[in-house]
């Protein structure tokens, strides 16, 4: 184990896996194909990509980048390029979390709902017109708005009237977002969300984790009170009907797209070819122990909470879908992000749910989704406070007070990005950003897992271990971006590459599409993370000197020497420095040496230091003598 006490325990550890269960907000499965294809991936292709970055996260005590910088320097731009694109990751979340927040707050900010008559609730519907009840059919067509429209003029996800129906096609300008785009409010409610990242981050892993160890369980206890309100309250034959939709099989037109959308939620929600991983590795110390149950847990943790928001939110889309079911318009099936931002306020309001049970609920989401944005930041923030580590210790700064510095840049330019996302034409650009970086995934998952491998080769496992892990690694790598690389493909053969539009901003989700113009702005924004390969493979050459011996570090090999520990199974008494005597009961005084044959006193002999060596299994000759002479 580390001389330091490790960040997180394994208690610890359990509470931080529960956040992955936060795009089950956002996204569900539709159909019994969607479910296979988040369930066995899972065990196939997802427990060799975290056995692997756990691992060496907690055997080497480093993050992605630092891995690479210490055995594969020249490999350093994939762990940039890598943290770029979870930076752009979070920073799209964001806006989200702020939007359920606000959510929370209009749910208890009156005395009913604020949304609280069906003429301030907007669904989606067969025919893209609103919420209907108790209204004349002659009535229907006037338009309505949606929760935060009362509050807010221009909200996040309004639908902005800079939309121009051009040959039955909604199409969007440039000219029109410079003049429509109009800033609301909604900064005001990001701003917190980062300021409270800040502060959890800021701080360093250690307060980071007791503050999540605090936040993961009351998350938990809100939405499985909002769960026991709906199965105890509403109609569970109506619940049951709407879990058939979502994990039924189902005939299906496209069998692959359905195996590729459950894939997705599978990979963004949990940490496969992220950077995520090694991090969380490295908080939980050096113990062969531990190191080796890492990937149980937030394998378990994730089947166990992965799909509670969807069962939490089965009885009121439920109930909510019947009341709707024979009137002449109609609340759609989505599997979207649009249940929770229209049908669930919908849901609440009709179905006359009490004011503190839509509070929590938004609450919880808020609170999983906070959990991912907290160690989504804490990722990037301890890697690059990892690559400037010889400069703090150079300079004697403060490590918590850089640490703050990073994470308040590291706000500034999430806030930057995100902030797009809050004026009137917000959903739009949260489209931009979530399809854009879809686009080129499968390339860089395939470098990042070729250079953990490479890392993972050279590291004393045993060479059984190595030798299973490293093929079914590669074969993980090669699945997960040839899939990637499929949806590429369909989209470039469909002639689908433009960004599409959702069933939040066009009923025509299946053929309406940005403009040309916006197409070249999304592979930008694709193309973007792959700076950090220029600029990791500039910096390893420069930085490539001379060592005192003359000889020059090869840029694909870096260090060479065996990495060393102790089993941190025993109490390992601190490393002496040779030049200063050990203080008790650690000490021997000059006349303790004993007398040899010469007339003089032996050297102090230190037979009972453990030093830091390899692990039992690297060194079978030295498991029952681990001590040396030096």
């Amino acid at each position: 184990m580390s001389m330091d006490i490790p960040p997180w325990n394994l208690l610890q550890f359990v509470i931080l896996c529960m956040y992955t269960c936060y795009l089950s907000f956002f996204l569900s499965p539709n159909g019994g194909i969607t479910v296979v294809a988040v369930y066995i991936p899972l065990i196939l292709l997802s427990v060799p990509a975290v056995f692997v970055q756990l691992k060496l996260g907690g055997y080497l005590q480093k993050g992605v980048l630092g891995i690479f910088s210490m055995f594969f320097p020249f490999w350093k731009g994939v762990g940039i390029a890598a943290l770029i694109d979870l930076l752009f990751l979070v920073s799209s979340i964001a806006p989200l979390v702020a939007q359920l927040g606000t959510y929370a707050f209009i749910a208890i900010s009156s005395e009913n709902y604020a949304w609280g008559s069906c003429e301030y609730v907007k669904h989606i519907t067969s025919e893209n017109e609103a919420c209907f009840q108790g209204l004349a059919k002659s009535e229907v067509g006037r338009t309505l708005h949606r929760p935060e429209e009362i509050f807010y003029k221009r909200e996040f996800l309004q639908i902005s009237r800079a939309i121009e129906n051009i040959d039955g096609f909604p199409q969007w300008r440039f000219t029109d977002l410079a003049r429509r785009a109009e800033i609301s409010l909604m900064p005001v409610t990001l701003a917190i969300v980062w300021v409270l990242i800040t502060l959890f981050v800021g701080f360093g892993a250690r307060v980071c984790g007791w503050i999540l160890f605090l936040v993961g369980p009351a998350a938990l206890a809100c939405l499985l009170t909002v769960l026991g309100y709906g199965y105890q309250k509403l109609d569970n034959s109506h619940s049951v009907e709407y879990l058939k939709k979502l994990y039924v099989f189902k005939d299906q037109d496209n069998i692959f797209n359905s195996w590729l959308e459950g894939f997705r939620i599978l990979i963004y929600s949990f940490p496969m070819w992220t950077p995520i991983c090694c991090t969380m590795g490295k908080f939980c110390g050096r113990s062969q122990k531990i190191r080796n149950l890492t990937w149980v847990i937030l394998v378990v943790v994730f089947l166990l909470v992965s799909q509670l928001p969807n069962l939490t939110m089965a009885p009121f889309l439920g109930n909510l879908h019947n009341k709707f079911k024979d009137n002449p318009v109609q609340v759609k099936f989505t599997d979207g992000i649009d249940r929770i931002m229209w049908q669930m306020p919908a849901a609440f309001t009709i179905l006359e749910v009490p004011n503190a049970y839509g509070f929590i609920f938004f609450l919880s989401a808020f609170l999983f989704t906070l959990m991912f944005l907290c160690i989504g930041t804490l990722t990037i923030v301890d890697n690059i406070l990892d690559s400037i580590k010889l400069w703090i210790e150079r300079h004697a700064c403060s490590k918590i007070a850089v640490n703050l510095l990073i994470t308040f840049l590291v706000m500034l330019v999430s806030m930057g990005i995100g902030i797009i996302q809050t004026t009137k034409a917000g959903h739009y650009f949260y489209l931009l950003f979530a399809q854009s970086m879809d686009k080129l995934r499968f390339l860089l998952i395939i470098l990042l897992a070729f250079g953990l491998l490479v890392v993972y080769v050279k590291q004393n496992f045993g060479l059984i271990e190595r030798i299973v892990m490293g093929f079914w690694s590669t074969l993980s790598s090669i699945l997960c971006s040839g899939l990637w690389l499929y949806h590429l493909y369909y989209q470039l053969d469909k002639h689908s590459a433009n960004i599409r539009f959702d069933s939040i901003t066009s009923k025509e989700s299946k053929s309406a599409y940005f403009q040309s113009e916006w197409t070249w702005v999304s592979w930008a924004i694709a193309g973007f993370p792959f700076i950090g390969l220029l600029l990791g493979g500039i910096h390893a050459c420069f930085s490539a000197c001379k060592d005192s011996s003359g000889k020059c570090r090869k840029l694909c090999c870096g260090v060479t020497e065996r990495v060393r520990e102790q089993n941190g199974d025993e109490f390992i008494p601190p490393t002496l420095i040779p030049s200063e005597p050990s203080a008790p009961p650690y000490m021997y005084s000059y006349m303790d040496r004993t007398i040899n044959g010469s007339g003089r006193r032996d050297d102090y002999h230190l037979d009972h230091y453990k030093l830091d060596y390899d692990v039992p299994e690297a060194e079978p000759l030295t498991r029952n003598d681990r001590s040396t002479r030096i």
